[in-house]
């Protein structure tokens, strides 16, 4: 009896030991095969595959689209580990909310101007009459300035990376009626007029003889068509070919600020790659960034002409008037933003014209 007592107790040991066993097996082909929220490991020890989201809020086929594109193709090519996929038009929300998205990493990377919502600073990108040529716009914008650094220091506390400057054209307005008399600033035309969220926009729509019109840019096609607004100031005249041609009837080049996005990833996202794969990101935007420098200044005329082609009339203004615009701006607006931006950003700028 206690030998057959010690047989099944013996059975049970064996049975016991090739349970665990089993378990402990399952338990490691699970750990080994588990996946990453960043992107998918590969078999062998290979690099982390990536496919990142660039959201932008130009129309498909516009020249930040094509650019876009051009940029995704090429960082696959030098590093086939890397997708770029490109979300237009604004599919994944205005380009403030991106950015927010952006810096919690719920969205990878972004393409557009910069958002005041978290750093009222960034908003002098956009300042009003920041410059008035290109040989200022790229002493001001160009990658290596210090300008650009110090953009690019307040984009990490958003725990963002910036990639490259993407300048694109000197602005104007778009309006549905015809303005009396625009070029001049003791008017006021009594026009609603969309500007953006930034206090610069609101006192040079102002100063321009408008009623400024807060609004998020993903609302104006909409504000446009049904009247709730007359026009819409902060773009160009790419720009408004590739969005808004169909709403627009006038189009004013008052050159009141200079257009310039800038590609941006998330920092922790940037930080979990191999510096194979940053390398790749980072070439194609610096190629990306010198070849827009080279095509921009060409590339407004050839869209105003486009307007034209359309049916948009264009409202031309002298130098004389253009300077004019510019000197009212420095003397009414600029002392207010350095209220609003600070004395060392302002000084920065005035530091870099020269």
């Amino acid at each position: 009896m206690k030998k057959r007592q010690r047989f099944f107790a013996m059975i049970l040991v064996m049975v016991m030991a090739f349970c665990l066993t089993a378990c402990g097996s399952s338990g490691s082909s699970s750990g080994s095969s588990s996946g990453s929220t960043s992107g998918t490991a590969s078999s062998g020890g290979d690099e982390k595959q990536y496919t990142l989201k660039l959201s932008h809020y130009r129309a498909q086929g516009s020249p930040a689209d094509v650019d876009a594109n051009t940029f995704a193709d090429r960082v696959n090519e030098l590093d086939s580990s890397v997708n770029v996929d490109i979300y237009p038009a604004a599919q994944l929300g205005d380009y403030t909310t991106v950015q927010e998205l952006v810096s919690e990493g719920d969205v990878d990377m972004q393409m557009a101007t910069l958002s005041t919502s978290v750093d009222k600073l960034l908003g002098i990108t956009s300042a009003p009459y920041i410059c008035s040529s290109w040989d200022e716009a790229k002493k001001i914008f160009g990658h290596d300035s210090t300008f650009t650094a110090m953009i690019d220091e307040h984009l990490q506390d958003q725990n963002i990376k910036m990639l490259a400057v993407y300048p694109l054209y000197f602005g104007g307005m778009i309006l549905n009626d015809e303005p009396k008399d625009p070029a001049d600033l003791s008017k006021n035309q009594g026009y609603k007029v969309r500007c953006q969220t930034m206090k610069g926009a609101e006192l040079v729509t102002d100063m321009l003889g408008y009623i400024a019109t807060p609004m998020a840019l993903s609302d104006c096609f909409t504000a446009l068509q049904t009247g709730v607004i007359d026009g819409m100031i902060g773009s160009g005249a790419e720009g408004y070919y590739s969005s808004y041609r169909d709403v627009a009837k006038y189009y004013l080049p008052y050159n009141d600020h200079f257009e310039v996005w800038y590609l941006y990833i998330n920092m922790d996202k940037w930080n979990s790659m191999t510096s194979k794969q940053q390398e790749a990101l980072q070439t194609a935007a610096t190629e990306m960034e010198d070849a827009r420098w080279k095509v921009a200044p060409t590339q407004t005329d050839e869209y105003v002409q486009k307007l034209k082609d359309y049916g948009v009339t264009v409202i031309d203004f002298s130098d004389d008037e253009i300077k004019a615009f510019n000197d009212k701006c420095q003397e009414t607006v600029w002392p207010q933003l350095t209220e609003y931006y600070g004395q060392d950003a302002v000084d920065l700028v005035n530091s870099l014209k020269k």
